[in-house]
């Protein structure tokens, strides 16, 4: 019987049950109370003061068991039990650097971060919620190699080695998140505050995660389950001065008896943003910017999740629920050309307007892992129904009143996905994973603009990968895949209009197209550990991606980016060779990472302007779909140095180049070089007022964007300064953690190459201080 897809209760075929135990030291010998946590069934432990560890009720299986603490690097033991007790002898090397704290869980075999053999970040809750600035995506910016293509300051999605839309993927509790990703001024549906742990997989992952897996993959992983007897929560505010943000959650967790919960309640409100500028110019026109804030920037965001499931001896299986809400303005001078008149203020900032984008996303997600015969099976199942909704008056779009009224473009994607993965370890060895995963998408259109017809997508593959530990240090892996998918998209006429009046005649702007595609792809890699200090690894492999619907069939204007966008019916499946690279040097006090990256791109998909404006009435330039071979090369550096006991210097830097073969032109929205060097400087305590105190301070490098395609502007380079500092206070035994940071604290007048409001010549956002404040509760105790 399955909870959604989990086994409700699964016959012990396995009466006898076996324990682990052990020591946890440190390298000078020091026993260490560490924390142990087994991934497949979601268990954890502490070490007693001795070191000592004990882990009882466990099945004949392999178990993946992560070790932690603070101040060493985290160690991951893969542990077989056969037919007797397993003891442990565990040394743990020290390091200063936070980060090599964090196990890693995005490697398919959950083994550790030595063995895997592709450049992967891993950043915790902590992390996001120090570098949160009101999306999900902006929170990951500081990652050597990540980006941003933002529209406004509440939409943003996630850019990795200059590729962004469907060649990365988002997994949001092993589920890819389905949001008509294609859109840059669509931004992920996620709640920022509802994310624990994220995983970034830099460079190819098409094997092991399907088509839009070329560039990199971006897993939201869940928290670890609370113990037993546990019921805990927390409630946190935050806002910001430039926008007036006011960001509020409460969460609320606990495990009764093995049968584990989570919910969350998030509410965010926001003005008009401010930048620091009182005018614009766009096609010759100099333009006001009213009390300088961008009119009908304003936003609300209503987002709730629940949890609920099991955890046994023979795994664990959760289904969550949740609910994204957004409803946001787009700038006034986005649709249409932007007038003086159009740009006046009627002095609510924080009312929202036409035109704006309303956006619901609904996610019911079943994730179970079941002990088979000592091996494991993972099954994620997902149903997700995405509606977009952008509204605006019609006359702005040159047609009268309509039977949609002031829907201009409705999008209502429904999409239903499995995967199934069984991970089997043959021996002490050899490691295996056969997968198979599928996903049934349908789109239905309204509204009386046309950017994106009906359509419905069918789409399934299967992989095998082999992991060897050809010897102690060094571990092997390749893999195989085939994937096949359809696309059935249907015939769309437009209404044509006269003087705001329609003519009876319609305009073809997509016929029916039924477009098949297959493609088998593979990968190899290895890891090799030079060293206790020193660790090489190399992946190369092909990967592929299928044209989406969006770039078939799409010939529309596409009000968030200023622009009308032309498909191409003929579009066949893009195909890369890429090979993927990292050196990483460790020691206590200092790390030092080099990911140097390679790739050759057939038949690579891109929109690149026409030159020639649009002859649909609203509209501006031309953009269509173009498929050209490409190289894409660069690669990013990372150093983290404690320079004293409490001060750590960090610096990363990234670097991307591209090449259209075609043209011999760079491709468009390449993001320039960037250098982020940070300082930070920590205090146990500060009298009997504050605790924990950090001291930070960032500097941002962005050089000139001179690289850029034909028709496509050039970007001036920035410098950016951020600080902050961050603490907690006890009040009658009440921990409350507070912190006050400030980006842009020089109110520079600046230019994001990515930015969607970069074509209308906006400068990004102004100075914005924020003030945090988190109240963690313990309401039972183990």
């Amino acid at each position: 019987m399955f909870l959604l897809g989990g086994p409700l209760d699964v016959a012990a075929k396995q009466s006898v049950t076996f324990t682990v135990s052990g020591t946890v030291k440190g390298s000078n010998g020091d026993p260490l109370m560490a924390h142990i946590h087994i991934h497949e069934l979601g268990r954890s432990t502490l070490a007693d003061m001795d070191g000592d560890f004990l882990i009882e009720d466990l099945r004949p299986g392999t178990y993946h068991i992560h070790f932690t603490h603070i101040g060493y690097k985290s160690h991951t033991e893969n542990v077989r039990v056969v037919d007797s007790d397993v003891r442990l002898l565990l040394e743990m090397s020290e390091s200063a650097i936070t980060l090599q704290s964090l196990t890693i869980e995005a490697n398919p075999f959950k083994n550790g971060p030595l063995e895997q053999s592709q450049t992967i970040d891993v950043i915790d809750r902590e992390y996001i919620e120090k570098n949160n600035s009101g999306t999900f995506a902006n929170a990951l910016e500081k990652l050597p190699g990540v980006s941003t293509i933002n529209t406004g300051v509440g939409i943003s999605k996630p850019v990795i080695r200059g590729m962004s839309f469907n060649r990365i993927m988002v997994n949001d509790r092993g589920i890819k998140q389905e949001g008509q990703q294609w859109g840059a001024d669509h931004g992920l549906e996620i709640d920022p505050f509802d994310v624990d742990r994220v995983e970034v997989i830099k460079g190819p992952a098409s094997l092991i995660y399907g088509s839009d897996g070329m560039a990199g993959v971006i897993n939201i992983a869940p928290g670890a389950l609370p113990e037993p007897g546990a019921i805990q929560g927390h409630v946190a505010s935050t806002y910001r001065t430039n926008n007036g943000m006011w960001s509020n959650t409460a969460m609320i967790e606990g495990n009764e008896q093995d049968i584990v919960f989570k919910a969350r309640v998030t509410a965010q409100d926001f003005q008009d943003y401010r930048v620091p500028t009182g005018q614009f110019t766009y096609a010759g026109f100099v333009l006001p910017v009213y009390d300088r804030r961008l009119k009908n920037t304003a936003g609300k965001e209503r987002h709730f999740s629940l949890m609920g499931g099991v955890r046994k001896a023979w795994g664990k299986s959760t289904v969550t629920i949740s609910q994204f809400n957004q409803t946001a303005g787009i700038f006034t001078g986005a649709v249409g050309i932007p007038t003086a008149y159009s740009l006046r203020h009627n002095g609510d900032n924080r009312g929202i307007d036409f035109p704006r984008q309303d956006n619901q996303h609904l996610k019911i997600i079943s994730n179970t892992t079941v002990q088979h015969e000592g091996n494991w099976l993972e099954i994620d199942l997902g149903y997700q129904r995405n509606r977009r909704r952008e509204e605006s008056l019609p006359h702005a779009h040159g047609v009268g009143p309509t039977p949609e009224g002031n829907l201009a473009l409705g999008l209502f994607l429904n999409t239903y996905t499995a995967n199934i993965r069984y991970n089997q370890q043959i021996n002490d060895t050899h490691q295996t994973i056969l997968g198979i995963q599928s996903s049934f998408m349908v789109n239905e259109k309204d509204g009386f603009e046309f950017l994106l017809p009906n359509f419905s997508s069918l789409q399934g593959g299967a992989f095998y990968f082999h992991e060897y530990r050809w010897k102690k240090h060094l571990i092997v892996n390749a893999g195989l895949r085939a994937d096949i998918g359809q696309h059935k998209i249907e015939e769309h006429l437009q209404p044509i209009y006269e003087r705001l009046t329609p003519t009876g005649q319609f305009d073809q702007r997509n016929p029916d197209i039924l477009r098949t595609f297959f493609n088998v792809s593979g990968s190899t890699g290895m890891s090799w550990v030079l060293n206790t200090n020193q660790n090489i690894k190399l992946n190369v492999g092909s990967s592929f991606r299928m044209p989406t619907p969006m770039e078939l069939s799409t010939n529309g204007i596409h009000h968030g980016n200023f622009r009308h966008e032309i498909g191409n019916a003929d579009l066949v499946s893009e195909r890369s060779y890429q090979a993927d690279a990292n050196y990483t040097y460790s020691k206590k006090n200092l790390l030092v990472g080099i990911s140097p990256f390679w790739g050759y791109y057939q038949d690579y998909i891109y929109l690149a302007p026409t030159g020639r404006f649009s002859s649909l009435p609203g509209s501006s330039t031309s953009w269509e779909y173009r498929q050209h071979n490409a190289i894409f090369t660069g690669g990013e550096i990372k150093a983290d140095w404690v320079l004293l006991p409490n001060t750590t210097l960090s610096v990363a830097g990234e670097y991307i180049y591209n090449y259209n073969l075609e043209t011999d032109l760079p491709l468009p929205l390449t993001p320039p070089f960037s250098l982020l060097a940070g300082l930070e400087y920590g205090l146990p305590k500060i009298g009997r007022i504050a605790e924990k105190v950090m001291l930070f301070v960032d500097f941002r490098h962005a050089a000139d964007q001179n690289r850029v395609d034909r028709n496509e502007r050039t970007t001036a380079g920035y410098q950016l300064i951020e600080g902050g500092v961050g603490w907690q206070s006890k009040v009658r035994n009440q921990t409350i953690q507070f912190q006050l940071s400030g980006q842009n604290l020089t109110n520079s007048y600046y230019f994001n190459h990515l930015s969607r409001y970069r074509l209308l010549n906006l400068p990004e956002q102004g100075r914005n201080i924020s003030f945090s404040i988190k109240i963690p509760l313990t309401i039972k105790s183990q």
